[in-house]
């Protein structure tokens, strides 16, 4: 029993450990440069010449969302690449370059060790989505007090009092970033926390690091239209209770990614509150348990 609890206390001081040395593996591997690339996009977005064929009271409005719409486009479509990538890079890295041997003939279990290369890679792709979206803060912040001052001065000429502007200055400003602009981007990254774990989960029983990407990419597809394609296959005549089976377990395994998919809905001014967030944090908390259990049982049936 005291052993138990020392193993307990001791296992975030591993874990963290792990991470450490996995993010010092992806630094080096110079990952950062796709966000870089990603950044300089962002940047160009303000001076593409964007025509606006409506009433000088909306204008902006459309370029504002318009920036909004590619630079999520962006940060989900990094984040899907590089969780992915990089999470299946991991485990063939460590054996080619001994490093997991040498973890592993130490007192350290196995849960801690695959815990901490999920951590780490989590705590570098938090860092580049934070990053980006940082900029898109900025650029949106930029590009709104251009649009309020161009669009003040257009109001003003055709005669519009400033009680009469209020209305569409605010349209601007609600147009502009928000936190729930903000939300929809944790509620992305929560399911990139997911896959990640799931990632990691496949390559513990895939060999390859190529294998492991295709496997992972399409868990991903398939949690993304989970739904759809369970109705289509219950529709189907001829089910048979192997095929029932597959699909609850595949429904435990493969989480619903289209629940984090929020991104785009929360940007173009549907509500998401607080409060969903947080049920999406503890949905994804359970998978990401759950994907590490699992791997941590394929892992230790291993022989290394």
């Amino acid at each position: 029993m005291i052993g138990f609890l020392q193993n307990l206390v001791y296992m975030p001081a591993r874990i963290i450990a792990v991470a450490g040395v996995t993010l010092t593996q992806l630094v080096r591997m110079r990952l950062f440069l796709v966000p870089a690339v990603v950044a300089l996009l962002f940047l160009s977005l303000q001076f593409i010449p964007y025509q606006e064929n409506i009433g000088i009271e909306f204008q902006g409005l459309a370029q504002l969302q318009f920036i909004k719409d590619v630079s999520l486009g962006c940060m989900q479509l990094f984040g899907l690449i590089f969780c992915v990538a990089a999470t299946a890079l991991l485990l063939p890295r460590d054996t080619e370059d001994r490093i997991l041997y040498t973890i592993l003939c130490k007192p350290v279990p196995r849960f801690d060790y695959l815990a901490g290369k999920a951590l780490g890679v989590i705590a570098l792709l938090v860092l580049m989505v934070g990053a980006l979206d940082g900029l898109m803060s900025l650029i949106l912040a930029h590009r709104e007090s251009g649009i309020c001052a161009e669009l003040t001065a257009a109001l003003t000429a055709n005669g519009y009092s400033p009680e009469e502007m209020t209305p569409y200055l605010d349209q601007v400003h609600a147009a502009g970033n928000s936190w729930n602009t903000q939300r929809g981007v944790l509620a992305t990254l929560l399911g990139y926390c997911v896959l990640t774990t799931l990632t990691l989960l496949i390559s513990c029983f895939t060999s390859g690091t190529i294998v492991s990407i295709i496997f992972g990419l399409g868990a991903y597809f398939i949690g993304m239209f989970q739904e759809m394609l369970f109705a289509a296959i219950s529709a189907g005549q001829g089910t048979t209770a192997a095929m029932r089976l597959a699909e609850q377990t595949c429904a435990v395994l493969l989480p619903d990614f289209g629940l984090f998919s929020v991104g785009d809905t929360a940007s173009a001014g549907a509500e998401l509150s607080w409060f969903l967030l947080g049920g999406l944090a503890i949905i994804a908390a359970g998978y990401m348990l759950l994907h590490l259990l699992t791997a941590t049982w394929i892992f230790s049936k291993k022989e290394f």
